[in-house]
C-alpha cells in the first residue's frame, strides 16, 4: 500500500478469520467509492459500489432512477442488490449514502460484515461533491449546505451503528483506507499471526 505521493508503505495487515466482506457506509461525499477500491487492492478483494450496481441492473444511473421512478423505488432495488452484494466474499462494498438509514439495513449486517463509517463533515462533502461529476438529486435545491446538513443529521444516527468510525475530513483516501486495514477489530493480532 502507498500513501498520498506514491511513497511505499509497510505491507498490508490481513483480516480476521470470519471476516467476509467490509461494508462501508457514509454520507455522500464521504469517499466510499475512493477508498473502497484502494481497500479491496491492499486485501487483493474485489470492490463494489452499490450506486454502480444498481445502475449497471438498471441501466440507469440512480440519480436518473430518482427523477424518473422517485426515491422509493430507488430505495427498494438498492436494498434488493445489497441483500445480494452482502452474500457475496472478499468484497469491499461501498453502500450509497442512504443505504444505512433505511430500517433494518444496519441491523441486518452480520458480524463477518463490519461496517466502517466514513465520517465527514457537511462543509467537507459539499466541496467534494461540486468536484464531482456525479449527479445529487437529493441536494438540489436553492440551500445545497443546508439540505445535506438536515440530511447528515437524520442519517448520523444510522451511520454510528457501524463496528469502526474513521475521520476522512483532510486525510487522503490511502491514509484513511490503512486506518481501515490496521483497526484492532479487523486486523489479526500477533498471536493470530503465530497460530
Amino acid at each position: 500500500m502507498t500513501v498520498e505521493g506514491g511513497a511505499p508503505r509497510e505491507v498490508a495487515p490481513r483480516v480476521r478469520a470470519g471476516v467476509a466482506r467490509i461494508v462501508l457506509v457514509g454520507f455522500m461525499g464521504a469517499g466510499k467509492s475512493t477508498v473502497g477500491p484502494i481497500l479491496a487492492r491492499a486485501l487483493d478483494w474485489d470492490f463494489v459500489d452499490l450506486d454502480d450496481e444498481v445502475a449497471r441492473r438498471e441501466g440507469s444511473h440512480p440519480a436518473e432512477i430518482i427523477r424518473r421512478r422517485g426515491i422509493e423505488r430507488f430505495r427498494a432495488l438498492e436494498s434488493v442488490a445489497a441483500r445480494e452484494l452482502l452474500r457475496r466474499e472478499r468484497v469491499v462494498i461501498a453502500m450509497g449514502g442512504g443505504w444505512a438509514a433505511q430500517p433494518g439495513h444496519m441491523a441486518s449486517l452480520k458480524p463477518d460484515s463490519p461496517s466502517v463509517w466514513l465520517r465527514v463533515d457537511p462543509v467537507t462533502a459539499l466541496a467534494r461533491i461540486r468536484g464531482s461529476s456525479t449527479p445529487r438529486p437529493l441536494l438540489e435545491g436553492p440551500d445545497p449546505h443546508g439540505a445535506a446538513v438536515a440530511l447528515l443529521r437524520r442519517r448520523v444516527g444510522h451511520y454510528g451503528r457501524s463496528v469502526i468510525t474513521i475521520e476522512t475530513d483532510g486525510r487522503s483516501p490511502e491514509e484513511v483506507a490503512w486506518e481501515i486495514l490496521r483497526h484492532p477489530s479487523m486486523t489479526k493480532s500477533d498471536r493470530e499471526e503465530c497460530q
